[in-house]
């Protein structure tokens, strides 16, 4: 009798880009990043479609993954997380955030590339630094904030990536499958 063993893995990887005003790169990173288990769980529930079989539980389906958002907390990333430890909020001194929409998304051969720039004033803080130090992202599949935030499928943290308002993150992230 044949046994044939399979080990599929879920990888990420991230890169991400500081732009200054003058479109010249400020600061770059390359972060290996976590599949969370609401992630892996949202990749299973995408295998049985949408449409009319009666016969599958569409119940748990959810849409397909739109937005990066970005937090100020260096929480390690764990399997068990839901959302960023700190994502961003209008509050305070930060007069404006909104997540990303993922502006290009790709698949190759088990790899799945999603990219998302924050532009200027995105966030906007109105103190004399007007920099928002950046330490963890994630992808999701809402474009709201905070507890009503939909799936994420992935997260990761970094050291301080710093954004000021006149500046442009732009952040790619790599899905592997294998």
């Amino acid at each position: 009798m044949f046994t044939h063993e399979e080990n599929t893995k879920l990888r990420g990887s991230v890169d991400i880009k500081v732009y200054g005003p003058d479109g010249e790169v400020k600061d770059s990173r390359y972060i290996p990043n976590l599949v969370v288990q609401s992630g892996k769980t949202f990749i299973a529930t995408r295998m049985l479609g949408s449409g009319g079989d009666s016969a599958r539980d569409t119940s748990t389906l959810t849409s397909c993954m739109s937005h990066m958002a970005i937090g100020t907390s260096n929480t390690s990333a764990a399997s068990s997380d839901t959302s960023l430890a700190a994502e961003v909020v209008v509050d305070g001194d930060i007069a404006a955030y909104s997540r990303a929409s993922l502006s290009t998304s790709s698949y190759s051969t088990g790899i799945v590339t999603y990219v998302a720039t924050f532009g200027t004033n995105n966030p906007e803080r109105t103190d004399s630094s007007n920099t928002t130090a950046i330490t963890e992202a994630g992808i999701f599949n809402s474009s709201n904030t905070q507890a009503s935030g939909g799936t994420m499928l992935c997260r990761t943290t970094f050291n301080a990536v710093n954004k000021g308002n006149d500046d442009t993150l732009q952040i790619t992230w790599t899905i592997t499958i294998s």
